[in-house]
């Protein structure tokens, strides 16, 4: 009975790593300002002001998937608030889809101190992140952006 149970919770420790990536981690980067986030992410003339898309290239490494070098992009930046977009089967950034994806970033925010910062990894490989002006590699580069992506 133990030798067959081994392998069983061998099996579902095995599931839960590869999904532990999925999901919103917050704390995984550098503190934007909360208050420069919520400018950047909740006006329109902000954000499309701001929306600087694919013309903004930074690069990352994440020794958990495997990525050295990766591309990924620093789509906007208000004050000390960026919102950066790494995708591991290599889409680009959709400006919608993009601030929407931060916006439910928000929920990582510290009001006492005003700031906020975290990294939400979809399915689908995309992942979306808030951080000061340093982000880029540090947004992408551990366990938060790896396993469970189902179509990687």
């Amino acid at each position: 009975m133990l030798f067959s149970a081994i392998p069983l919770l061998a099996a579902l420790a095995a599931a839960q790593l590869a999904y532990a990536g999925i999901g919103v981690h917050c704390g995984t980067t550098n503190d934007a300002t909360l208050s420069d986030c919520k400018a950047l992410l909740n006006d329109d003339a902000t954000w499309d002001g701001a929306w600087a898309g694919t013309s903004n290239v930074c690069h990352y490494s994440n020794a958990d998937s495997g990525v050295i070098n990766g591309k990924a992009y620093n789509t906007a930046c208000h004050g000390n608030c960026c919102i950066y977009y790494a995708s591991m089967v290599g889409h680009t950034p959709d400006k919608g889809q993009t601030r929407a994806d931060a916006q439910g970033l928000l929920g990582c925010a510290d009001t006492d101190k005003d700031a906020v910062n975290g990294l939400d990894f979809f399915d689908d490989g995309r992942g979306v992140c808030i951080s000061d002006g340093s982000g880029c590699g540090d947004c992408f580069d551990d366990a938060d952006f790896s396993g469970g992506c189902s179509i990687c």
